[in-house]
């Protein structure tokens, strides 16, 4: 088992704030200092906030979207069910209407083709359980990827959504 020590990224360079100052690199502004204005904001750098928001509208979006798959899965589950038991119905009807045939003298081959289609209607139902019951399992997985994604991301999202700091380019995070 590992721990968390062990599963830990660790940078492999640290620079000083003298490698930084020396390196050309300029300072990062003190707390609380920045641009307090979007007509502060250089041209080159305004497109970035243009950048932030359509992240954020996509971070809403996937939640939204999880929400929705799953609410689907969840109808899909509940209407297979609801086929179930309309199915699971009609085979003991058809079952019951051949023992009332069978009792009136009707020939052989016919009752017994019912018991053969109220057999099929009985061996469907074992598919519509069992896709049912994926249907159910596939619901509480998008609410999981959901609840998962706002767990990792949303911090990330708010801060970038507050925070006073320019965000790197998008294009530096392409290659990673």
């Amino acid at each position: 088992m590992s721990t968390e020590s062990e599963s830990a990224i660790e940078p492999t360079n640290i620079q000083s704030s003298a490698e930084v100052t020396a390196s050309g690199a300029p300072d990062l502004p003190a707390p609380g200092e920045g641009m307090n204005a979007a007509a502060d904001l250089p041209a080159e750098r305004s497109g970035r906030i243009v950048d932030v928001i359509a992240d954020a509208m996509t971070f809403t979006l996937v939640i939204a979207r999880l929400g929705v798959a799953a609410a689907a899965m969840r109808l899909l589950s509940q209407a297979v069910k609801g086929a179930y038991s309309y199915v699971e119905d009609c085979a003991k009807t058809v079952d019951g209407l051949a023992d009332l045939a069978a009792g009136l003298a009707v020939d052989d081959s016919v009752t017994s083709s019912h018991h053969d289609a109220a057999a099929v209607m009985r061996e469907s139902l074992e598919l519509a359980d069992a896709l049912s019951a994926e249907a159910a399992e596939m619901s509480t997985e998008f609410d999981n990827a959901a609840r998962d994604h706002e767990s990792d991301y949303g911090d990330v999202n708010e801060a970038m959504q507050a925070g006073p700091y320019d965000v790197a380019e998008r294009e530096w995070y392409s290659n990673r």
